[in-house]
């Protein structure tokens, strides 16, 4: 991994992606009566998916060699979820573009990274 701030970068990715996995994997934020079986179970997949990407961006920050795909996922799972934020922008709450700018902001890291990690055993 080139520079210092490369391992920061990827550790605030991780933790970033377990604040926004763990709340629903734990049922935290769900409405007060609850959601419909298969909705519940679709909610309780994409928080622990969204962990997995964590996981595998720390063992990225950790310098495990062979996680470069990793980033190339993650980046294409975070310029797919900027996009569909931008399609449902006018029907979601005022806070959800918000925390989409966070995964635009990693959409930008990770080009950068990979752009500059072109090459190496990362």
């Amino acid at each position: 991994m080139t520079g210092k701030i490369w391992p920061a970068i990827f550790w605030l990715a991780a933790l970033y992606n377990f604040a926004a996995g763990l709340p629903p994997i734990l049922g935290i934020g769900l409405p007060p009566a609850g959601l419909a079986p298969e909705h519940l179970l679709t909610t309780k997949i994409a928080g622990l998916l969204i962990c997995t990407f964590g996981i595998g961006y720390a063992l990225v920050a950790l310098g495990i060699p062979g996680t470069r795909h990793i980033v190339t996922l993650g980046l294409i799972g975070k310029i797919g979820v900027c996009l569909l934020v931008l399609l449902y922008m006018s029907a979601l709450p005022p806070e959800m573009p918000l925390l989409a700018a966070g995964d635009f902001l990693f959409v930008l890291a990770f080009a950068a990274w990979l752009h500059r990690t072109r090459g190496q055993n990362t």
